[in-house]
């Protein structure tokens, strides 16, 4: 009875043990993707993991975490090693989070040599830290600023054509500030009274938050010229200071009570989401200095892999990458993008043909944009200082602080970080 009971359990064990191998074999691998932003974000990523889940018979996990707290969340999931296999975030946590030891290399899986050539040189480099020898983060989307503005307002005020210097804008301006019925002349969307709002004026002077070398270099003169021009954006035009703004660029266009407004490409998604027969509004470059290029601001999203994940893992997660620069995979990201008002820029500035969403003046003035526009920095401790830098600049812009002294604590913050 003994032997039989000992031959029986161990039919047992062998029957569990091809049981458990079978369960095991046939378990599909699951990749976790965190996408900042909001519900809309997560349906234009859920696009791309279906159909990378289809062809590579896998599980892919598409969850949104918010811009507030994202990248608190990020650097808590890796100190707990449990979290995402992929996140994206702002362009610049992949240096930051990287720094900390948070993040897999993406050169080392391949994906930099797939994804560098695709993109325009300055959008890559925003994401590589200074001398850095591993790269954190590749670009996942685009948000461009730009200038927008109603056809109709400007004619009402005898403005014939859309500015190009920042003289010209202040005279805009000013003839805005004096036509009736225009409440808010100038209107800062995104950006606004920021550092983020600074950074086009700044570089559009051929100003820079740090030089080449990563030397900091936002309180030279030319920062002067810039947060001096910022600020008359709210005490001459009108602009809305934070706090006060109704952040409704597109509902005010098109009433005609705001004149100028500073916002991202995605308020072209809102136009032709909501008011797809309004057709006097327009956007363009946003102003220069004379000798200046007209240099947007670029922000957006990155994509990176969490370094506490299984080689495995990791090489799935480089796998799915890759295939987001595929013009296929983003046009299907298009299609939901514009039913969501999400429509997704992709960094391959060739795809931007592909958002049948925005209209051929649109388009022209994304890609003469997008040519000159600049990332943030890739020195280190920028993301660190962003907010320390906006308590800076406001002093100036919205208290009684003088320029110099305003720029000088930003640029001691900036240093106290590198």
């Amino acid at each position: 009875m003994k032997r039989l009971g000992a031959i029986a359990l161990a039919i047992s064990m062998a029957a569990g043990a091809v049981f458990s191998t079978s369960a095991h074999a046939a378990a599909k691998p699951t990749l976790t993707i965190w996408a900042t932003g909001g519900d809309a974000d997560k349906a234009v990523m859920q696009v791309a993991a279906d159909l990378f889940a289809k062809a590579n018979n896998v599980n892919v996990k598409v969850e949104a975490i918010s811009w507030g707290d994202g990248y608190a969340k990020v650097l808590a999931a890796a100190a707990a090693k449990s979290g995402p296999d992929v996140f994206t975030g702002g362009l610049s946590w992949g240096i930051s989070a990287g720094n900390k030891g948070a993040l897999a290399d993406l050169r080392a899986l391949g994906v930099s040599n797939t994804v560098q050539p695709l993109v325009a040189p300055q959008i890559y480099k925003a994401l590589i830290g200074y001398k850095a020898t591993k790269v954190y983060a590749v670009p996942f989307d685009l948000t461009l600023m730009m200038m927008f503005y109603d056809k109709t307002t400007l004619a009402k005020a005898g403005i014939s054509a859309a500015p190009t210097t920042i003289a010209e804008f202040n005279a805009a301006a000013a003839k805005l500030k004096a036509t009736s019925g225009i409440t808010a002349p100038v209107y800062n969307e995104w950006g606004n009274g920021d550092w983020l709002g600074f950074f086009s004026w700044l570089y559009s002077m051929g100003g820079s938050l740090y030089d080449s070398k990563c030397q900091v270099s936002i309180n030279n003169a030319k920062g002067v010229a810039a947060l001096t021009q910022f600020k008359k954006l709210y005490t001459d035009f009108g602009a809305l200071k934070p706090g006060v703004a109704d952040w409704t660029l597109n509902d005010n266009l098109k009433k005609g009570t705001y004149g100028i407004g500073f916002s991202g490409n995605f308020q072209a998604s809102s136009f032709y989401t909501y008011y797809k027969d309004y057709k006097t509004w327009s956007a363009a470059p946003v102003p220069a200095a004379p000798g200046s290029k007209s240099t947007a601001f670029i922000g957006g999203r990155g994509i990176s892999i969490m370094g506490y994940i299984s080689n495995s893992q990791k090489s799935l997660a480089a796998k799915f990458i890759k295939t987001l620069y595929n013009a296929d995979v983003v046009k299907a990201m298009n299609v939901v993008g514009a039913a969501q008002n999400a429509i997704f820029l992709s960094p391959v500035s060739a795809f931007a043909d592909t958002i049948s969403s925005y209209p051929a003046d649109v388009l022209a003035t994304i890609k003469s944009q997008l040519k000159d526009a600049q990332g943030p920095p890739n020195c280190n401790g920028w993301e660190d200082s962003q907010n320390d830098v906006t308590t800076a600049l406001q002093s100036y812009m919205f208290g009684s602080t003088d320029v110099q002294t305003a720029l000088d604590k930003a640029a001691a913050v900036m240093k106290s970080h590198l």
